[in-house]
């Protein structure tokens, strides 16, 4: 009886452990051989003039163009002036989706901002530029 026990837990403890491994795992698949990819609308956007203190919005829209889902699993900005915003779920082939930049400049003058993404496409690292003048 101990020796069925000890056995039964020993198997489930297995499943267990081989699922949790799995939802690290950020490429997600489809049917299709075709690999996730992306189109940008624009990944850069020049935003002219901006008043100072002034905060603007930007949305990068992107189309999933390959035959798995896309997913962004991280977000960074290259510095705390600008704040980001984009779906943590899943987006599947042929889907459209954006990334929302709230860019609120200090400091007057020529600004030229990055923010880095994250996603499990073949060039993981995507990076958009916003740029521009702030004036008083």
């Amino acid at each position: 009886m101990r020796n069925k026990l000890f056995l039964t837990l020993s198997i489930l403890l297995l499943f267990v452990f081989s699922g949790f491994s799995q939802w690290g795992n950020n490429k997600a698949t489809l049917s299709t051989g075709k690999d996730a990819d992306i189109q940008w609308e624009n990944k850069t956007i020049d935003l002219g003039k901006i008043k100072q203190y002034n905060p603007v919005d930007i949305v990068f829209k992107f189309k999933n163009t390959g035959g798995k889902p896309v997913i962004i699993t991280n977000a960074k900005a290259s510095c705390g002036c600008t704040d980001i915003e984009y779906s943590h779920k899943p987006i599947l082939p042929g889907e459209t989706s954006s990334v929302r930049v709230t860019y609120d400049a200090e400091a007057l003058g020529v600004f030229n901002k990055t923010v880095t993404l994250t996603m499990n496409i073949e060039k993981s690292s995507q990076v958009l530029h916003i740029k521009g003048t702030v004036v008083k």
